[in-house]
């Protein structure tokens, strides 16, 4: 049995373990800074509260880095090191040089590498890339994405989110997800331009940012991520423009995807809520690794999406930081 440990025990890494406790592997257990956090998550999903992250790399076959973005560093280039295969979630890292070092770490350690990009299993915008795929709108030249929601800190604790330095504000931490998916249906970015504002009392305006992006191929896209929704209320949506019709999906409320076409208009049978284990995208990812390390498959999410996602976003804010455009291949 493939043996499983959890490095951080908040939110996300007990998301994670109620999906892993759901697939053919044993939870060995969990680290966290947060002795009485570690504690209280191994009592609730079973295994052993690890006093130290070495300790809970050395008893495990896979490492889930669910730790807050500053510390994935660490704990992916010691799970590296000791040829742990690694689960890491978005964004792989703060800065691209860091991303791309935990990268290479794993290449020459010969392990796998997967980035937690999940939007690429979320079923509406699996089923919107495959109808690009095939041509059904044409030529794409516009992706609008907007991502919202309430500020993530407060009740849950998470202050380091506070600092823009260290967490990247709402771009790095929740517009990642369409930045990387606006690059994985357009294709490479050559171009970044951003502007930021914020309501809290910060150095830098990390609360509400729009990107527009410029791909190699001539397309454009319009990245939105806010903190600033005053009822908390969160919301993704997309709309992808071609020169024969529109992909359109909003999740307030929730719809299916909506297909509009010069010639007629129709809508995808897709279900409005999870109705199957596998509509679950959080569950589906940890399935599709699993499935790519057993079966020796290429991930959907390469080590390369992830460090680029981190480039954008940190692209997007360098741009806010200046007031000018920013060329991809110029940030390092």
């Amino acid at each position: 049995m493939i043996r499983v440990g959890i490095v951080g025990a908040g939110w996300i890494g007990r998301w994670h373990a109620e999906r892993w406790k759901r697939l053919p592997v044993t939870l060995v257990g969990f680290y966290d800074t947060d002795a009485d956090r570690c504690l209280r998550a191994a009592e609730d999903f079973g295994g052993k509260a690890f006093a130290a992250l070495e300790d809970l790399i050395s008893a495990v076959d896979i490492v889930t880095v669910c730790s807050p973005t500053p510390f994935h560093k660490e704990a992916v280039l010691m799970a590296a090191a000791r040829g742990k295969q690694i689960f890491c979630e978005k964004p792989l890292a703060r800065y691209p040089a860091d991303a791309e070092a935990m990268a290479e770490a794993c290449q020459k350690a010969g392990v796998r590498l997967f980035v937690g990009q999940v939007l690429r299993f979320f079923r509406q915008y699996v089923r919107a890339k495959q109808l690009l795929d095939e041509g059904l709108i044409g030529t794409p030249g516009l992706i609008r994405m907007v991502r919202g929601a309430g500020h993530p800190t407060g009740p849950q604790g998470r202050t380091w989110f506070e600092s823009v330095e260290q967490a990247g504000g709402t771009i790095m931490e929740g517009g990642v997800h369409d930045l990387d998916y606006a690059r994985w249906c357009l294709g490479d970015v050559e171009q970044v331009f951003a502007r930021g504002i914020t309501y809290r009392p910060l150095p830098f305006p990390g609360d509400h940012i729009l990107v527009i992006l410029r791909f190699k191929n001539g397309a454009l896209g319009h990245i939105e991520g806010s903190w600033m929704v005053t009822d908390g209320r969160f919301r993704q949506s997309f709309l992808i423009a071609g020169d024969r019709g529109l992909l359109e999906y909003d999740s307030l409320p929730a719809e299916q995807l909506a297909i509009s076409l010069r010639e007629d208009r129709r809508v995808p049978l897709l279900p409005q809520e999870p109705l199957a284990e596998h509509d679950d995208p959080y569950f589906a990812q940890l399935e599709h690794f699993l499935t790519c390390l057993k079966e020796d498959q290429e991930f959907r999410v390469s080590p390369r999406d992830g460090i680029e996602a981190v480039r954008l976003a940190v692209a997007a804010l360098q741009s806010v930081r200046t007031g000018q455009p920013v060329r991809l291949e110029e940030v390092v």
